[in-house]
């Protein structure tokens, strides 16, 4: 059976390795060209819409707010969309079914990670760099304990077929602070590259073409976390949050907000 892969695309990283192929205008042609030379068929690529989280509603098959590249592929004819109100992918697989989850929680039993896990698929990143830290990390933290991070509900309207269903969505975020919160990206990309957790394909100008196996990718990381809770957090987020949560178990929703 044939590799399917979830798909994260940096288009100038895709343009500094591919270069040759950019003197073509039609983008389309560009990515499947690019899926050919890899020997890729199937993908699910990310075409998020963070509507939902910012005003409440959002719609099948939204417009993604990633790049244009994802905007160009999630139109064609051939590609269909997955459900979530927010981390959707488009995909050429015709296996997948759609289902609409009314109490959906991001990254869990239903998502298209687990989905994918389920399935033997792998992470795909095209044209990222080191800077560049997927939602996959997101799906490995369900497999451990996250003390930087806190759930949080959000209800909105999701439309699909002209009917729209009130969804509950369960996410975890970053506290509402003026402080730095963020992920040390760089720390993680160089460990999975060193260690062979990511497999690199190509690269060019700090930009990579690089696959991984989900299972392999979520053990990893969760072997880390063992040894150093907040091992994917940057050190300026460690720091403050290891002050604060000096008498608390982890952050949480009422730390910071109402």
């Amino acid at each position: 059976m044939k590799k399917k892969y979830l798909c994260h695309v940096d288009f100038f990283g895709l343009y500094n390795i591919f270069s040759n192929k950019f003197e073509k205008k039609n983008l389309k042609n560009i990515f499947n060209e690019i899926l050919e030379e890899l020997e890729i068929e199937t993908i699910y690529l990310a075409t998020f819409n963070y509507d939902f989280l910012r005003i409440g509603k959002t719609k099948y098959g939204a417009k993604s707010q990633l790049n244009e590249i994802t905007r160009i592929i999630q139109k064609q004819k051939s590609f269909k969309h997955t459900f979530d109100p927010v981390f959707s992918f488009c995909t050429n697989d015709k296996d997948y079914k759609i289902k609409i989850i009314k109490n959906f929680e991001s990254f869990g039993e239903d998502s298209l990670y687990n989905y994918a896990l389920k399935n033997n698929m792998e992470y795909l990143h095209l044209g990222t760099n080191h800077d560049f830290i997927s939602t996959g990390i997101h799906f490995a933290e369900k497999f451990f304990d996250v003390k930087y991070r806190y759930k949080k509900r959000f209800i909105g309207n999701y439309k699909f077929k002209n009917k729209n269903n009130k969804i509950i969505y369960n996410h975890t975020v970053w506290p509402m602070t003026k402080k730095f919160c963020r992920y040390d990206a760089k720390k993680i990309n160089n460990d999975l590259i060193k260690d062979g957790v990511w497999d690199v394909l190509k690269s060019k100008n700090g930009f990579y073409i690089k696959k991984s196996k989900i299972k392999v990718f979520n053990n990893y990381i969760k072997e880390k976390v063992k040894n150093d809770p907040f091992y994917p957090v940057h050190k300026k987020t460690q720091t403050w949050m290891k002050k604060f949560l000096k008498d608390k178990k982890r952050i949480s929703l009422e730390n910071f907000e109402n």
